[in-house]
């Protein structure tokens, strides 16, 4: 026997019972495709959530790294840098980095893999605002309360 040649078949096959089978596995495979089509049109991050709430809890986890930053600069705030740099960095500076961060995050793992139109999936308005008004409402909440609590 040759490597890679199939052995003879034993006699008296049904014709109709092949094709058949071969129509099953033909229509499976269609599903399958289209199956696979669909996803690949959904985005790689959180694919099954709107592109509204991706957009805002990409940009939200991004601020809150932010603060978690802020929070870590504020720690080392008397060996790096004055207050008043720190106050710059925290209000200024992070936020608008955090923002980009949340850009391209969406940029890369928002969008589908297929599709030749890309879908206005990254809220440029709604992640500005939340990155540059939730990060350092968030920080300066954090400065009230441990200034409370002191």
């Amino acid at each position: 026997m040759v490597a890679g040649v199939p052995a003879p078949r034993a006699g008296g096959v049904d014709p109709g019972a092949e094709l058949a089978e071969a129509r099953r596995l033909a229509d499976e495979a269609d599903r399958l495709v289209a199956v696979t089509e669909a996803v690949g049109r959904r985005p790689p991050l959180l694919p099954a959530w709107s592109p509204l709430a991706r957009a805002l809890t990409v940009y939200a986890a991004c601020a809150a790294a932010g603060v978690v930053l802020a929070l870590v600069l504020l720690s080392v705030a008397g060996v790096v840098a004055s207050a008043g740099a720190l106050y710059v960095a925290t209000c200024g500076a992070l936020p608008v980095l955090c923002f980009v961060a949340g850009y391209l995050v969406l940029g890369r793992w928002g969008r589908p893999v297929l599709g030749a139109d890309p879908p206005p999936s990254r809220f440029v308005p709604l992640g500005f605002v939340t990155c540059v008004l939730l990060m350092p409402l968030a920080y300066c909440g954090y400065l009230v309360l441990f200034r409370l609590l002191r």
